[in-house]
């Protein structure tokens, strides 16, 4: 839909200008990170103190752009280390797979990108590009390149219609947590959305949307979790005038995978219909306390191998309390189904698995320049979408995942932010060789300009 161009020929110079400035801007970045002479650390050190330099200087563009205006170029550096990246059990798993019992792996993350904001008239738009590269201290081979942008149209047509169309792509390493192994396989995840929202009789809105998410794996082995889901959903919402809101939704997937899974000597194709038909709400008890939930009646159906259909109640239910003005608590449980890790089906058979969890977190913000969070969640996973072409006594996986997690950020300079992250993970498992221990610590530099 065509822009609101009201105001004048005044905001096409002003977004030609900002455009202008972004493209020499990105040109920089794009430099500094295909690099070919400079080591990962040289440049690393190079970008954080470039960050913290520029700021002012580059700041002087950007003075006669109205408040709702901004343009934020940014440089990044962080250092992870996990004792156990691979989440093998023990020394032997271990000898077997590396070749030694050392199971530990540091690396460093370089990114540079932006963040944009332009607003002409009652037009809104969101940009954020990111590219970046990981190096690894023992194995060189995981070694990778990846980027992430994201563009977002928010528009308004009189006062009674809102949506947004958007538009990302993803470049990103798959987790090694069931691979169980140093194998690289890069994630790219192309998305697309509209939604719209048109207001019917005052507390009434009418709402509905479509969304499609393609994803593709490097590794061989991974092809036939490539996949596209196509989502369409419509909803009834009714607003208070304390700004709680309750809604019908009802929302139909499809999935297709266009590469056959192999399973013995049978392939198995995954395609599959979804629907959910539920309710969600955000509920304002007071002025500090918050209520999110969802809840759904979800099925699966799946045309080849209907062992995988599943039936049954999904959703999620969150509590946010702000206890003081300096802190905030939180609280959730939720219930879902959906591809393993959130990325890559990196077991061999299940096809999806139903998380039921629990998580609870805190954030402290003593000062304006320093701010502490935790977070304690425990998971229960089932791999039910199995194809279950063979009938056996051994019961169905299932694996219970403990997770805690704290951090801290601080302010070091008006641009320059310092993160910590500490976490600690154990999973239980009933299969062999499935269950891990592991702790992390992730050291994050930030600089904007």
């Amino acid at each position: 839909m065509p822009f609101d161009v009201a105001p004048g020929a005044r905001e096409h110079e002003q977004a030609f200008d900002l455009v202008q400035a972004a493209l020499r801007r990105e040109k920089l970045l794009t430099y500094i990170l295909s690099s070919q002479q400079l080591t990962a650390t040289e440049i690393g050190i190079f970008l954080a103190m470039l960050g913290m330099v520029a700021g002012p200087a580059w700041a002087a563009d950007t003075t006669d752009q109205r408040p709702d205006e901004t343009f934020t170029p940014y440089v990044r550096a962080l250092y992870g280390y996990d004792s156990n990246l691979f989440r093998l059990q023990n020394d032997q798993e271990a000898r077997a797979v590396l070749r030694t019992s050392n199971t530990a792996e540091s690396y460093l993350t370089l990114g540079a990108g932006m963040d944009a904001n332009l607003k002409m008239s009652r037009q809104a738009i969101q940009a954020h590009v990111e590219l970046n590269q990981t190096r690894f201290n023992t194995y060189g081979q995981l070694d990778n390149d990846g980027h992430d942008a994201y563009l977002k149209w928010d528009w308004r047509i009189g006062s009674r219609a809102t949506g947004d169309i958007s538009a990302a792509d993803t470049l990103t390493q798959a987790s090694y947590t069931n691979v169980k192994q140093p194998v690289k396989n890069q994630i790219r995840t192309r998305r697309g959305g509209v939604n719209s929202a048109i207001q019917l009789t005052h507390p009434w809105q009418v709402q509905f949307g479509m969304e499609s998410v393609r994803t593709s794996n490097d590794a061989a082995a991974q092809l036939p979790q490539d996949a596209t889901v196509d989502t369409f959903n419509a909803g009834l919402q009714y607003r208070t005038d304390k700004g709680s809101t309750v809604a019908w939704v009802s929302r139909r997937s499809e999935g297709r995978y266009p590469n056959l899974q192999l399973i013995g000597l049978v392939r198995v194709d995954n395609d599959y219909q979804q629907w959910d038909n539920g309710v969600a709400a955000v509920w304002k008890l007071s002025e500090k306390t918050s209520m999110t939930g969802k809840l759904n009646f979800t099925q699966r159906g799946y045309t080849d191998v209907p062992q995988r259909d599943f039936s049954g109640l999904t959703g999620l239910s969150s509590l946010d309390w702000s206890a003081t003005d300096k802190t905030t608590l939180n609280a959730s449980i939720y219930r879902n189904i959906g591809a393993i890790e959130n990325t890559a089906i990196e077991n061999t058979t299940a096809s999806y698995a139903l998380n039921q969890g629990v998580a609870v977190g805190a954030d402290w913000k003593p000062t304006a320049k320093l701010t502490f969070n935790t977070r304690l969640s425990h998971d229960h996973i089932e791999y039910t979408g199995d194809p279950g072409f063979v009938l056996s006594t051994q019961a169905v996986r299932e694996d219970r995942l403990t997770m805690a997690q704290v951090g801290l950020q601080y302010t070091v300079l008006r641009n320059t932010q310092l993160g910590l992250m500490l976490r600690r993970g154990v999973r239980h498992s009933n299969e062999a060789l499935e269950s891990y221990r592991y702790g992390s610590a992730l050291i994050n530099l930030s600089s904007q300009f």
